[in-house]
């Protein structure tokens, strides 16, 4: 009987001691493509240079950064405009 009276009250002692922890990284919204491309354009030219698109990135991604900025930059113009990069973000499912 006593264990049924304690229910509630760690009902309540769970939710307040994980209220405020961050969600599982399922829960984790994808990033918008277009705030990451203003943001990593730096010189605010509507477009990304190869510096700018490698800028910030770590290891693996540095090491096949170029490749890809070859394959998003679809015209071949050395720059990446925020149509091309946004084509080349795959949602994750």
């Amino acid at each position: 009987m006593k264990l049924v009276a304690w229910l509630p009250r760690l009902s309540l002692l769970v939710a307040l001691a994980t209220a405020g922890l961050p969600a599982v990284a399922q829960d984790k919204k994808a990033p918008d493509p277009e705030k990451t491309f203003k943001r990593k354009d730096t010189d605010s030219d509507g477009f990304l240079s190869i510096d700018e698109f490698k800028a910030k990135l770590k290891d693996k991604q540095l090491e096949n950064a170029d490749k890809r900025f070859g394959r998003l930059d679809t015209n071949s113009d050395k720059k990446l405009s925020l149509e091309e990069f946004k084509a080349g973000i795959k949602p994750k499912s």
